[in-house]
């Protein structure tokens, strides 16, 4: 760490949400479409 005077720490933080929550939408999808594949 070191002692920046300003640090950007809340883009890095939003696109670090960002990808997480598009991660976890495509996961659930997949695992949507395969119960489907699987059941129907």
């Amino acid at each position: 760490m070191t002692d920046d005077p300003q640090p950007p720490k809340f883009l890095p933080m939003m696109g670090l949400v960002a990808a997480i929550v598009a991660i976890v939408i495509l996961v659930f999808f997949a695992i949507g479409y395969l119960f489907g594949r699987a059941f129907l």
